[in-house]
């Protein structure tokens, strides 16, 4: 069996690793972190909750902190921080981005300096923290094209590149930020490009970014049917469905918690006011929120302060909760890919966890299509005497998503970049099937 120590990592590496209990690699980070280091391109593809972050974040430190050296065939020079940053990881919200900027500060040592860019927060507390250039920027890509186009930050140095969560980096509503930035990156730099999910259009497309990669895939779709049991419940009504999230939500342990996913803001908010709110130990996150109020709703909800967790799809990718012990999508995703990463969200860390939908008639056959294709078996559920509903909490919808309002951004931000660090495209974009009316937006 591999182990940590197969690497020769760094001893401070070594030693963090070793406090935080991990002796052996899962199997993406077995696969991925000896080419890393040794400088190869990757293309990888792992399930969701199967240590990706680490598996790009360990060699980046390593490479970042050791002296250069010649690399194999097909490698490039070890990364070393000049007069920009050495090396860039791009994710898609802001939330992922901050999470990696924290796993990377934990194992790292206190020379690799990072800082995480992103919308939603003045551009001003950017600007002074580049004044002495990190060694790492973690950002997501309107901010760094905002800092990009301000002349705040220069990529001129940049030898290793990471993009997580590559399927949706790569999709038609970031694509020409990513082509911008990529184009503003040294030709002969490392490049890993890591997902979940990845469409033969994207996966195409992201070839062509890479030189001669190591393609690794492992641990592919949602989780093994012991650790993620996937269900679904059929009901006849709107009114149903909010019963029927109440009714689930408690049945979760005492020490476990849930998360419900609508596909529009305004039935986050909606829905996370009948269910009574914060009062009722229920919050919400959708794009509209501030970044301050996301990023205080995600520390109660890890807390357990809050034990139910009402979102968009700006929660479903990337974000490592523990103890998550129930996914509940509201209604049927728009795309076999969001039904993945939301799912994900559950059975992390080889623990259990559970999915279920809450479905129409009509859609139970859209459904059962949908994970035939993602070969995952499931079973439709009796629905339980439902209990009554809570006491609301106030609905604050009127500058919603139904009515064309926008969530205030930096000024800084691109007409064509303020959406995208919040809003996944709906299904229909590089192949996919067409969008349904029923869920456009």
């Amino acid at each position: 069996m591999t182990t940590f120590a197969d690497f020769q990592l760094s001893p401070f590496l070594a030693q963090r690793l070793s406090s935080q209990g991990f002796t052996a690699p899962t199997p993406i980070q077995a696969a991925a972190i000896k080419p890393a280091i040794e400088g190869r391109d990757i293309l990888a593809q792992a399930k969701t909750g199967s240590g990706k972050t680490l598996a790009f974040l360990i060699p980046l430190i390593e490479r970042a902190t050791k002296p250069a050296a010649p690399s194999r065939e097909g490698g490039r020079a070890s990364a070393g921080s000049l007069s920009g940053p050495s090396a860039l990881i791009l994710a898609p919200t802001r939330e992922l981005a901050l999470q990696i900027e924290t796993e990377l500060r934990k194992y790292a040592p206190p020379a690799l300096t990072s800082l995480s860019v992103y919308g939603g927060t003045p551009i001003e507390r950017h600007y002074r923290a580049l004044r002495r250039p990190p060694m790492v920027i973690v950002g997501t890509p309107g901010r760094l094209l905002d800092l990009l186009g301000s002349r705040h930050l220069k990529l001129t140095e940049v030898q290793y590149v990471v993009m997580d969560e590559a399927d949706q980096m790569l999709d038609r509503g970031f694509l020409p930020d990513i082509q911008r930035i990529m184009g503003m990156l040294p030709k002969e730099r490392q490049t890993l490009l890591f997902s979940a999910t990845f469409a033969p259009a994207i996966q195409a497309l992201a070839e062509t970014m890479l030189n001669k990669p190591v393609h690794t895939k492992v641990d592919l779709g949602v989780s093994s049917p012991v650790k993620i049991s996937h269900g679904y419940y059929v009901v006849d009504s709107e009114e149903m469905r909010s019963r029927l999230v109440h009714t689930l939500l408690q049945t979760i342990p005492a020490a476990g918690r849930a998360m419900v996913f609508c596909e529009q803001k305004y039935k986050v908010r909606k829905l996370a006011a009948r269910l009574g709110g914060e009062a009722a130990f229920v919050g919400a996150i959708t794009g509209n929120h501030s970044q301050a109020q996301r990023e205080r709703t995600l520390s109660a909800f890890r807390a357990g302060r809050l034990r139910s967790l009402v979102a968009t799809d700006v929660a479903a990718r990337g974000l490592d909760i523990p103890d998550v012990a129930q996914v509940i999508h509201f209604e049927l995703p728009t795309t076999p890919n969001s039904y993945v990463h939301r799912a994900g969200r559950t059975g992390r860390a080889e623990k259990e966890g559970a999915t279920v939908l809450i479905l129409t008639y009509q859609e139970e056959s859209e459904y059962l299509r949908m994970v035939r294709r993602l070969r995952i078996d499931t079973l439709r559920l009796k629905v339980p005497e439902l209990v009554p509903m809570p006491k609301p909490a106030i609905d604050d919808t009127a500058n919603d998503d139904r009515t064309h309002g926008r969530p205030r951004r930096a000024p800084h931000h691109t007409a064509q970049s303020r959406h995208r660090e919040h809003d996944r495209k709906p299904w229909g974009t590089h192949g996919g099937a067409p969008t349904s009316p029923r869920y456009g937006r």
